[in-house]
């Protein structure tokens, strides 16, 4: 293909002395033509007041890029030469420039035809698309010109694009226009105001690297830009908790995909390793579609970040738009949209860009989501920082939580089964309720480097690992072994209700309010995070020194963000210690402690999930809050079957004789006050100690712990 008529080219092959190196000598002459050109059409040519010649005659870089010997002026630098002169002698080197031959298939004008192979630029764009590279690529260049040119409008810099090139303005005018191809790709980005002629173009982060090396194919140049998605590791059987949005997204996507229906576009929401960016690989994978990730780094590994990625971003749709099976995966977006920050934007610059029409301004970015042909996933750590203006584009949302126990327990063994691991371990791993997928693969991988062959030592690593992480990501720290019985039986619970029934029901409808109350250690906490997994539903769990704030109006605003996350993550939230925020208003003292009491009765008629409080004080409740809970359950002590149960249960757990409770069996059946609480307790003193219990040490132990209930119950709930 032959180099476009504003490039010229001879067969002369005179070699010219130059301060560049080898590479950039290739191209300069046409670097040295467009600079006299330059200087011509601005007269940077004519002498000023004084003696001496034009100071471009004395600028180091103007000379090395046109190839003038800069000894030859030094010599003579008190003469005055004429304007005329001086033009003589920059015409004459412009024609020894002119008769260079400059190969079509160098790398740099490569690389533009394949460019409008993609784009369909026409002469004035690939002319568009050189200038902004010279002055990128070539810093020499770009000193040159930017010593001497003075602010450039719209009409002086269309004015200079002509008289480089000898298209018409007009051609220019339309190919620089946010309408225009390299703009709208977000390739090239041009400031509508008056600015230095450095700052009238800006060319993508990355392509300056890409346009100087060789590319054989407009495919193999794309690869540069995007990659397909990795295999994912999970399937959507891993993702059961959003069974109904993955019902929606397959027959959306899918026929999105086929039809090529444009405005496509889904966002993923959650904290960092819940599995989105798996999901959209997952998704991907069954739709049967080609999922491709927009890069993080260009051609140097510098990461690209903010509006240099929105721009890749619709750049890549560009790239993809004659593909027919194609979906765009944008991830952590959350730095891609622009906020308005009102003062700070006055004071530090933000105008000029005619209403966000300009590359990454409002308006640009509302046209690219609206418009785009490749339908695109976008996945973000966090949206509070995205505009309301810009969530409204999204299509479908999904705010991932993190996977409820059951789900957790799935995904604990895909990754850990390798290590032939025991179920009650796995158990305690996936009961953390805050541990993500991504925690686990990264301790399993830890764990399978370091251990080979070695299962018991990678599941020591693995829990060691899971503590560092959970020590540096702030949060909840994993279940001891053994602190309490192992597993969770109805059967050693004393209350006033038929739970299993309670339980299909919610499974039927998951909504209500719900009070269980009754003295500490009957297992009110408990019972509720057996609900949840019997739901499927993740768990949250506050108490009162969670929400609690020393700032006036703050524990309102604490109570309102813990019934959000609640919905956000469609969990089962239970509210421990609930007296501390349900007492009597007629005891108020203080107008917050009202405000807080009215605070969380709103937001309990407003909640449509399941909320659970529990408290041990049940006659210090608000009458009127205690009308907005659908079931009041009331936990009681242990009866006699149930203390002698559990006794044997927990003795036998504990490494005790069975064989010599039975003598036992009378003063168990006596302790009134045993709740399963107690035997918590117990466990843990015993777990201290290192030793198994005989009947009679477990029995002294229960005692003592129901003999100092002689007091008021505690507030402290189980």
């Amino acid at each position: 293909m032959p180099l476009p008529a504003f490039i010229t080219q001879t067969r002369n092959h005179k070699p010219i002395p130059s301060r560049f190196d080898s590479t950039l000598c290739e191209y300069r002459p046409l670097l040295g033509s467009w600079l006299i050109r330059m200087a011509l059409l601005l007269n940077w040519h004519e002498p000023s007041k004084g003696e001496g010649w034009p100071s471009i005659f004395n600028d180091d870089d103007f000379l090395a890029v046109v190839g003038l010997d800069e000894d030859e002026f030094q010599s003579n630098s008190r003469r005055r030469p004429t304007t005329s002169q001086c033009r003589k002698i920059l015409l004459e080197q412009l024609q020894v420039l002119e008769n260079e031959e400059l190969s079509p298939d160098m790398p740099l004008f490569a690389n533009i035809a394949l460019f409008d192979q993609l784009l369909n630029l026409g002469e004035s764009g690939q002319a568009l698309l050189l200038f902004a590279a010279l002055f990128d690529l070539f810093p020499t260049f770009r000193d040159a010109v930017s010593s001497r040119c003075e602010k450039t409008s719209n009409p002086h810099f269309l004015r200079i694009l002509n008289g480089l090139t000898g298209i018409p303005e007009a051609e220019f005018k339309t190919v620089c226009s946010h309408d225009g191809a390299l703009t709208a790709a977000g390739l090239l980005k041009i400031n509508s105001g008056t600015v230095d002629l450095e700052g009238k173009i800006d060319m993508i982060k990355g392509l300056n690297g890409v346009l100087l090396n060789q590319h054989d194919s407009v495919e193999e140049l794309s690869s540069r830009f995007l990659r397909k998605a990795s295999v994912p590791s999970l399937t959507l059987a891993n993702f059961p908790h959003l069974g109904t949005d993955t019902s929606a997204l397959l027959d959306y996507l899918g026929n999105a995909v086929e039809h090529r229906t444009a405005g496509v576009n889904i966002l993923f929401s959650g904290k960092p390793g819940v599995g989105k960016t798996e999901y959209a690989q997952a998704l991907g994978r069954k739709l049967g579609v080609d999922l491709y990730e927009i890069a993080y780094s260009d051609s140097d590994g510098d990461p690209i970040r903010g509006e240099s990625r929105l721009r890749a971003y619709s750049f890549c749709q560009r790239l993809l738009t004659n593909s027919s099976n194609a979906v765009l995966l944008f991830d952590e977006v959350e730095d891609v949209f622009p906020n308005d920050f009102g003062f700070l934007k006055f004071l530090f610059g933000g105008g000029g860009d005619e209403g966000g029409k300009q590359v990454g301004g409002k308006a640009w970015i509302n046209r690219t989501m609206e418009q785009n042909q490749v339908p695109s996933i976008w996945i973000s750590n966090r949206t509070w920082q995205i505009d309301h203006a810009y969530r409204r584009r999204f299509d479908y949302s999904i705010n991932f939580p993190v996977p409820p126990k059951k789900v957790r327990m799935t995904i604990a063994q895909h990754h850990l089964d390798v290590f032939d691991p025991p179920i009650d371990w796995l158990e305690r791993i996936a009961g953390n309720e805050e541990l993500t997928p991504a925690q686990l693969e990264r301790a399993a991988k830890v764990a399978s480097v370091a251990a080979t062959n070695d299962n018991q030592r990678a599941r020591e690593l693995v829990e060691q690992t899971l503590q560092r992480s959970i020590t540096l990501l702030d949060q909840r720290r994993m279940p001891a072994r053994n602190r309490v019985w192992t597993g969770y039986n109805l059967d050693w619970l004393n209350i006033d209700s038929d739970i299993s029934r309670l339980i299909e029901g919610l499974k039927k409808r998951p909504h209500g309010n719900f009070c269980f109350y009754g003295a500490a250690g009957t297992g009110k906490s408990e019972l509720a995070r057996y609900i949840s997994d019997e739901l499927g539903l993740p768990v949250i769990v506050r108490r009162a020194s969670d929400l609690l704030d020393k700032y006036v109006g703050e524990s309102e605003k604490n109570i309102a963000n813990m019934f959000d996350e609640a919905r956000q993550q469609n969990a089962l939230l239970v509210l421990d210690e609930a007296d501390s925020f349900l007492a009597d208003r007629r005891g108020a003292h203080q107008s917050w402690e009202v405000t807080q009491v009215n605070e969380l009765l709103t937001q309990m008629e407003a909640f449509e999930g399941i909320f659970v409080c529990t408290t041990n004080l049940m006659d210090k409740l608000d009458q009127a809050s205690l009308r907005r809970f659908s079931f009041k359950v009331r936990f009681e002590v242990l009866k006699p079957d149930q203390r002698w149960g559990l006794f044997c249960q927990e003795l036998g757990r504990l490494g005790g004789n069975i064989g010599d409770a039975e003598e036992w069996e009378p003063q168990v059946r006596r302790l009134e006050r045993l709740t399963p609480g107690d035997f918590a307790v117990a466990n843990r003193q015993f777990e201290l100690w290192g030793e198994g219990p005989t009947a009679g040490e477990l029995y002294e132990l229960l005692r003592r712990e129901c003999e100092v209930k002689g007091g008021p119950t505690s507030r402290i709930g189980f």
